[in-house]
C-alpha cells in the first residue's frame, strides 16, 4: 500500500484565520481511519497475550464487549443569528464532513447503512457548495477529488438497495437466487471501497477539506470583500440562494414530460437540493415554515425515489441476465414487474408535482 499522507496537525487553540476569527476544524477521523484499517487487514499481526499470574485476580474478569457498528446520520447545523453567511458556510460545511468521517469505521466494516450514511454526508456537501459555487468556489483539483469519491462509493449503494430493498418488493415470487447474486455485486463493490479509502488520494481529499473549510481559503488573498454577500448576515444573506433552489425545482418541474424517467431524476435532485438547503438554513428560517416545506420535499423525494430505485434496477439487473440460468429467468420476471410498477407509480404524479412547485420557503 502507498505511504499514507498525514493529516495537517490541528493549529493550536488560539489560532485565528485573517478577520480574527477562530480557526474551525471538523474533528478528523483520519487517525481512527488508520487504526481500524490495521485491525481489519486480514494480515494484522495479532499481539501475543502477556502471561498473567495464576492468582491473578483479573484472571476471570469477562473481556469487554466491543461497541457494535452504527451509522451516523447528520448532526443538526446550529447557526446563531449574528453569523455572517460565511460563519454559517463554514459551519455548515464543517458538519457535513464530520459525518464522512464518522462513517468510515462503520465502512471499513462493509456496514451497509454506515455507507448509506457517509453518502448523504457527501451528497449534503455537495449541495452546499453547489449552493455557494459563485462565492466560495473549491478548487478545481479539490471539486474533482469530491466527485470521484462520491463515484467510488455509488456503485455499492445501488446494488445493496437492489439486494435489500428492491427486490423484496416482488411479491409472491421466490428471488433468492437473483437476490444471492446482488449481494455477491454488492459484496465485490463494498470490497473495492476498502482499497478507495486506503488510497493516498482519499486522506488527501479528507486533510485538504478540512484545511479549506476551517482556514477559509476560498478568500483571495486571506481577505474578504466588504460588499461580499458572505460578510452579510446569514439571515439575510441566504435568501437568495434559498429562492435560487426553489426557482430551480419549479422549473425543472415544469419541464418534465410524463414518462421521463431521467426527468424525474433531475427533479428528485432538484427536490433534495432544496430541502438541504432549508435544513441548512432552519435555525435562521420560521420554524413552522421550514416544518411544512421539507415535509412536502420529503415526501415528493420518497416517491421519486422510489420510481428511481426502479430504473436503476432495471439496469443492473440487465448486467445479471449472462449469468445462471435461473438468475436470468428472475432477472427478466423482476424487470417486467419493476416496468409495470413504475408505470402504475407514476399515475398522479403530476398533482404533486404542481403542488410543490408552488410551495415557497421565503415569502
Amino acid at each position: 500500500m502507498a505511504k499514507q499522507q498525514k493529516p495537517a496537525q490541528r493549529a493550536p487553540k488560539n489560532a485565528e484565520t485573517a478577520d480574527n476569527k477562530p480557526l474551525e476544524r471538523a474533528a478528523s477521523g483520519l487517525e481512527s481511519f488508520k487504526q481500524l484499517d490495521q485491525e481489519l487487514r486480514p494480515d494484522s499481526a495479532i499481539p501475543a497475550a502477556a502471561p498473567q499470574a495464576a492468582d491473578d485476580p483479573q484472571e476471570d474478569r469477562p473481556l469487554p464487549k466491543e461497541e457494535p457498528i452504527r451509522a451516523i446520520k447528520a448532526e443538526p447545523v446550529r447557526l446563531r443569528g449574528r453569523m455572517t453567511l460565511e460563519d454559517a458556510f463554514q459551519s455548515i460545511g464543517l458538519n457535513c464532513v464530520r459525518q464522512i468521517e464518522a462513517n468510515v469505521p462503520g465502512v471499513l466494516a462493509q456496514h451497509v447503512e454506515s455507507l448509506h450514511q457517509m453518502r448523504v454526508g457527501l451528497r449534503r456537501l455537495r449541495a452546499l457548495l453547489a449552493m455557494f459555487e459563485d462565492l466560495a468556489p473549491p478548487p478545481v483539483a479539490l471539486h474533482a477529488s469530491i466527485e470521484w469519491l462520491s463515484g467510488e462509493l455509488g456503485p455499492a449503494r445501488d446494488w445493496d438497495v437492489l439486494a435489500d430493498s428492491t427486490l423484496e418488493r416482488v411479491q409472491g415470487f421466490d428471488s433468492s437466487a437473483l437476490r444471492q447474486a446482488a449481494h455477491e455485486r454488492a459484496h465485490a463493490h463494498h470490497a473495492h471501497i476498502l482499497n478507495v479509502l486506503r488510497e493516498p488520494r482519499y486522506l488527501e481529499l479528507m486533510t485538504q477539506l478540512n484545511e479549506w473549510l476551517g482556514e477559509r481559503r476560498w478568500r483571495p488573498d486571506g481577505t474578504l470583500a466588504k460588499d461580499s454577500p458572505l460578510a452579510e448576515r446569514a439571515a439575510k444573506a441566504a435568501l437568495p440562494l434559498l429562492r435560487k433552489a426553489e426557482k430551480r425545482l419549479a422549473k425543472r418541474i415544469g419541464g418534465l414530460e410524463e414518462g421521463d424517467a431521467p426527468g424525474r431524476h433531475r427533479v428528485r435532485i432538484a427536490a433534495k437540493k432544496a430541502r438541504y438547503a432549508a435544513e441548512f438554513f432552519r435555525d435562521l428560517l420560521p420554524a413552522r415554515r421550514v416544518k411544512r416545506y421539507v415535509g412536502h420535499l420529503e415526501r415528493l423525494q420518497d416517491r421519486l425515489g422510489l420510481l428511481n430505485d426502479m430504473a436503476v434496477a432495471d439496469h443492473l439487473l440487465e448486467e445479471l441476465k449472462g449469468g445462471s440460468s435461473q438468475v436470468a429467468k428472475q432477472a427478466a420476471y423482476v424487470r417486467g414487474y419493476m416496468a409495470a410498477s413504475s408505470e402504475t407509480g407514476a399515475q398522479g404524479l403530476s398533482k404533486t408535482l404542481a403542488d410543490v412547485a408552488r410551495r415557497r420557503i421565503t415569502r
